[in-house]
């Protein structure tokens, strides 16, 4: 079993209790702002969300150095993020609907929950949890783990005022694109099943999604260094997504900084 089924059937173990929306009120406490928006005013320089996350499964200490979600909260203000992202995965990931709750109330950015989504619950978590906009991933649906087609997966998504981030990987994945009406993409650098960084399959996903038209559209995962960032700019994308190098960086607010597009990349 490979990582992405594996995790999967033990986070639907989690998602099935009972109990897996009482942290949560019933309605969000604000009206969510838009990271399509967001994203969008912030390409000419690069967007950047931000991610908040307990550990990295991808890496052999997948441990993350403990931050507070009022001091990541406050660290990616001052980097002036341009949204934020919630790892809200139990298994593997340590998250929890109480870190994306809150991180919504700690920050007036537009806020990702990221999660392995699979059937309605989780998008009732999200609206509920103050999230503006939700994950999918196109492989769950090539590999017969959801349990409601992606189309009908985004029309509850929209129907529940979220926007929806389409994750792609391969570029044979782009063949479920139709229909899902997606509001942003996303192309991960990361190999799911795998967990192995693959980046000239990303880039080639990145490159055959711009040629249709597929924008906004975001690098995901992998950014380590300036020079990650860069080959992403090159690349053509309109933002990226940062998640273990800021929890293991001593200066966040800093990395987040110095991540931005500079005026000789591809935009």
């Amino acid at each position: 079993m490979g990582f992405l089924a594996e995790v999967v059937a033990a986070n639907r173990r989690v998602v099935e209790d009972p109990g897996y929306l009482s942290p949560l009120p019933a309605a969000p406490e604000r009206r969510p702002p838009s990271l399509r928006a967001a994203i969008e005013a912030a390409r000419a320089s690069g967007a950047i969300l931000a991610e908040f996350k307990r550990a990295s499964p991808g890496r052999a200490d997948p441990r993350l150095p403990g931050r507070t979600i009022t001091e990541f909260a406050r660290a990616m203000e001052a980097g002036d993020a341009t949204g934020l992202s919630c790892l809200a995965t139990e298994p593997r990931f340590g998250g929890s609907l109480w870190d994306v709750l809150d991180l919504a109330r700690s920050s007036p950015r537009p806020l990702l929950f990221k999660e392995f989504v699979v059937g309605p619950p989780q998008i009732e978590a999200a609206r509920r949890a103050g999230a503006g906009a939700v994950l999918l991933i196109a492989r769950l649906a090539g590999s017969g783990l959801l349990e409601r087609p992606l189309p009908e997966l985004a029309a509850s998504a929209h129907a529940a005022g979220l926007e929806v981030l389409l994750e792609l990987h391969a570029r044979a994945e782009l063949s479920l694109v139709d229909g899902v009406g997606a509001d942003m993409y996303g192309v991960n650098v990361r190999d799911l099943d795998s967990l192995a960084i693959d980046r000239p399959t990303a880039e080639a996903t990145i490159g055959a999604a711009r040629e249709a038209g597929l924008r906004p559209l975001l690098g995901l995962s992998g950014v380590e260094t300036r020079s990650d960032a860069e080959r992403f700019w090159s690349a053509g994308v309109d933002g990226i997504l940062v998640g273990s190098s800021l929890a293991r960086s001593d200066r966040p607010a800093e990395l987040l900084r110095s991540l931005r597009r500079t005026s000789s990349e591809s935009r």
